[in-house]
């Protein structure tokens, strides 16, 4: 049986339209809805915005702008950066225990309609059998990668890795945003940089189709 751990991560952004009260209720829910399974779960008492690597690397960077979409509220460089150090935390859980599969759940996955703590148990469950690829649930079809709007390929708040695949993973995955940070002197969503991971294909990513709903977990083949 493979040993699964849930790794999950919140940074308080100041300003954002969800606030830290409604965000820690729902990250105390997804604590319990993942157990009896382990989970390793980073939040702001341990960093900020700034610490993040993203927002490291771009002090380097300057005149760097970032893509809104229709929600400049929401789409901050703030948040950019927070959705991208999701590759370090799975990073930063591979270096510090020996489990099988790290599944990323987003912090505030239960917010999600149709998710609950059974259909993120079923889950759990079933993804012992997967491990030979990067599992990302999606919406959209394989196509070009737009700068203007998030990319929905994959859905981001469900990422399952192989303790094999996670340093190649999370550094390719680092190293696309860098680059196309470097080319465009804008950051976008961490979604279209899963999407352009999966384009340059460096990693084994197994693909399966659902929506921002249960399905992300439930449509599992």
């Amino acid at each position: 049986m493979a040993l699964v751990k849930v790794v999950s991560g919140f940074i308080d952004i100041p300003g954002h339209p969800r606030g830290p009260a409604d965000y820690k209720a729902l990250g105390e829910q997804l604590v319990t809805a993942i157990e009896p399974h382990e989970g390793l779960i980073f939040d702001s008492d341990q960093q900020t915005v700034g610490t993040t690597w993203l927002a490291q690397y771009l002090k380097s960077v300057p005149n760097v702008a970032h893509s809104i979409g229709d929600n400049p509220e929401k789409n901050t460089m703030a948040y950019h950066c927070v959705q991208h150090e999701k590759f370090a935390w799975l990073s930063a859980a591979a270096k510090a225990d020996m489990a099988d599969i790290y599944v990323w759940i987003d912090y505030g996955i239960l917010h999600v309609p149709g998710v609950t703590a059974a259909v993120i148990q079923k889950f759990l469950t079933r993804i012992e059998d997967y491990g030979q690829a990067v599992v990302m649930p999606g919406c959209w079809p394989k196509a070009d990668v737009k700068h203007q709007n998030p990319c929905w390929r994959f859905c981001g708040g469900l990422i399952a890795v192989p303790r094999a695949l996670v340093q190649l993973f999370t550094r390719a995955a680092m190293g696309i945003a860098v680059r196309q940070i470097m080319t465009t002197r804008n950051v976008e969503w961490e979604v279209n940089t899963l999407a352009r991971l999966e384009q340059h294909d460096q990693v084994p990513i197994m693909w399966y189709q659902s929506d921002h709903n249960e399905t992300m977990f439930e449509a599992l083949p």
